[in-house]
């Protein structure tokens, strides 16, 4: 018992510290939850379509984006996976200029109609920037790389604060047990506020020591990977080399994306990453039924020359480190398990906002309380020495 002043302590000052960061933080990070939807919902000119039909493929798309962009270079392509969805490539526009600006550029899959494009490179909050720019506010707070460590000290001292809320809001008796989640509505505000403050911290406990916990890992992937290294092998993400410059020339594209759907019939391709035109190794992002991770779980790098598949990442190859290292994400965006999952740590981001709002709620009233209690002891302790000196006159 003589050890909760100091946890109160603890909690209270990184609360007050952090409080508003934590908010804003969590409300990002709830919102990008469903990334996917609020961006389409707020460019459904350039991410959804009406038009039904069969969808044309990825080399169809590519030679319409190349008569758009005469001089770009497609680096990504991104799959319609549902109806209304569109084609989505990553493109760099004059790419052999330094510092050649980044698009995507949006395709109608039925009639391969160009739908517009948005820069990658800028941000703000017009509608096509603005859940880019809420991710880097996520990721860094707009500070680069500066940011990041930013983020990820702040983040170990969020868990920090969520520990010692935890252990503070721990029932010690069987009565109070009974009242862990109890909010006495006919009570005072400030007692409310309390409730609902330690209530709402417990029932989201181990969402929010989940969350902040695979966040401040993922900043500091590469010390965790090492780590991981240590009980289980991790490889780093493979860098697949370059090909011969007088090779022949590599195959067509849909028919390498044929050969990989024959191999993995049971997934969805939903992204290819590599230029078409490169004689480097493309990425071939699968999903399948069951999957965690939002692009699938199994990752296929095919020789754009031969069709070859040199390396295959996914739950039949991976070691326990890699498996480990491959939920992080999944578990961080509740993507790990299913819609119920996104669901829990949206509002998990959302629970922030309400115990710093309820926390100073309180802090305040309670120093309010305080000062008010002390202006009062003072009155009494003067009341004496006003009477003494009152009599000593007469």
């Amino acid at each position: 018992m003589r050890s909760r002043p100091k946890w109160f302590t603890v909690h209270r000052w990184l609360g007050i510290g952090l409080g508003v960061w934590f908010a804003l933080v969590g409300l990002s990070g709830a919102i990008l939850v469903f990334e996917d939807p609020i961006d389409a919902w707020l460019n459904p000119h350039l991410l959804t379509t009406g038009s039904h039909g069969t969808h044309l493929s990825a080399q169809a798309i590519v030679e319409r984006a190349e008569a758009v962009y005469p001089l770009g270079l497609v680096e990504k392509i991104r799959f319609p996976a549902a109806d209304g969805e569109v084609y989505r490539l990553t493109m760099r526009v004059r790419p052999r200029r330094v510092g050649a600006e980044r698009i995507e550029a949006m395709f109608d899959p039925a009639s391969g109609a160009y739908l517009g494009a948005r820069s990658l490179e800028s941000l703000g909050i017009a509608p096509p920037d603005f859940l880019r720019t809420l991710y880097e506010f996520h990721r860094n707070v707009l500070l680069g790389n500066a940011g990041s460590n930013i983020v990820g000290i702040a983040g170990l001292l969020l868990l920090t604060s969520a520990i010692t809320g935890f252990v503070l809001a721990t029932p010690r008796t069987r009565a109070a047990l009974k009242r862990i989640v109890w909010i006495n509505p006919r009570t005072s505000a400030t007692r409310i506020a309390f409730d609902l403050h330690r209530s709402t911290g417990l029932v989201f406990a181990l969402t929010l020591l989940l969350a902040t916990l695979t966040g401040a890992t993922l900043v500091y992937v590469n010390y965790v990977r090492d780590l991981v290294s240590v009980f289980s092998k991790v490889a780093p993400f493979p860098t697949v080399p370059w090909q011969p410059q007088n090779a022949h020339e590599p195959l067509q594209l849909d028919r390498v994306i044929a050969d990989v759907r024959q191999r993995f019939p049971e997934h969805t391709l939903l992204e290819v990453h590599g230029s078409p035109r490169q004689l480097a190794g493309h990425l071939y992002y699968l999903k399948r039924a069951g999957d965690v991770h939002r692009l699938g779980d199994t990752i296929a790098w095919i020789n754009p020359l031969s069709g070859e598949m040199m390396i295959e990442r996914s739950p039949r190859t991976r070691t326990a480190g890699e498996g480990f290292m491959h939920w992080l994400f999944p578990l961080h965006s509740g993507t790990a398990f299913g819609i119920a999952g996104q669901i829990a740590m949206s509002a998990t981001g959302i629970v922030p906002m309400l115990l710093v709002f309820t926390g100073l709620w309180v802090w305040l009233r309670k120093r309010r309380g305080e000062r008010i209690a002390r202006e009062r002891q003072s009155l009494r302790d003067q009341a004496p020495r006003a009477f003494d000196h009152a009599r000593a006159q007469h």
